[in-house]
């Protein structure tokens, strides 16, 4: 796989690290037309390039998560992007650049897959989860709930999902799966997704934005109706659900290509 660097510490823009994947074309049910993939092993291939800089530093999990998030939040968050760079060698920047090619090439053949929750919950000790209220859903059970829950729309109209408690989005990409099953694109979704834990909600911008799911993901407090940071997924500015006239029926690789590609900072280069 070919991903080139995704990180503007460089002369190469991050979204070199989309190159080469064009001719994925994500079929209605989530498979790639081109071959069959291997599920995720329990420590896939993305983690251990990850956990291999972790002696290095604190949690690099959170740093990638960040990086990554900051890549499909539409331009957004380069000067997070930058600060958060700035803590590795080049070296490790291109080892996490491998590790987001990894991650993106898995969604795009498999774009229904929560590639972080069942991680981060591994990596969160059951002390700190009862205190935060965190619980993993399992994808087989976020499943079941979708296709309970999932009505068809009317021709020409949107589903507006609204997740209060998102997690990493694992309900969400259930829905989206359901709503596909059922013959209608994952581009006539309005999706709202709150997490009060921010890298959750980071977790979710990747989750929905690297699947094609239009959405806004928020960090903020549901409860109270705070909002401390919302960012929308590429597909949000490109397929447009809320003009309801969406642009794309069916959505390719090269179609979430060319939307990371517009949307992802410009290359900087930063001072040594």
């Amino acid at each position: 796989m070919a991903t080139g660097c995704w990180l503007p510490t460089t002369k190469t823009p991050p979204s070199a690290a989309l190159e080469g994947m064009d001719s994925l074309r994500v079929a209605p049910g989530g498979a790639a037309d081109e071959a069959e993939v291997a599920p995720m092993t329990q420590t896939p291939l993305w983690l251990k390039k990850v956990q291999a800089l972790e002696h290095h530093h604190g949690d690099v999990f959170r740093d990638f998560v960040r990086m990554a998030a900051c890549v499909c939040s539409c331009g957004e968050r380069e000067d997070e992007y930058r600060r958060t760079v700035q803590r590795y060698p080049r070296a490790e920047l291109e080892t996490l650049c491998e590790a987001f090619g990894d991650v993106l090439g898995h969604k795009l053949r498999n774009p229904f897959d929560d590639i972080f929750g069942e991680t981060y919950m591994a990596r969160v000790s059951p002390t700190t989860r009862q205190r935060l209220g965190e619980v993993y859903t399992p994808s087989a059970v976020a499943m079941l709930m979708a296709r309970m829950s999932v009505h068809p729309p009317e021709p020409g109209r949107t589903l507006t999902v609204a997740e209060p408690a998102c997690g990493s989005g694992i309900l969400v990409l259930g829905f989206a799966e359901a709503l596909e099953g059922l013959g209608v694109s994952r581009l006539h979704l309005q999706v709202q997704a709150t997490d009060l834990n921010p890298l959750a909600a980071d977790m979710a911008l990747i989750n929905l934005g690297l699947a094609g799911i239009p959405a806004i993901v928020r960090h903020g407090n549901t409860l109270t109706n705070e909002v401390f940071h919302a960012h929308q997924t590429p597909a949000w500015r490109f397929a447009r659900p809320y003009s309801g006239e969406p642009q794309l029926e069916q959505l390719s690789g090269g179609d979430l290509l060319t939307m990371l590609r517009v949307t992802v900072p410009p290359p900087t280069r930063l001072a040594s």
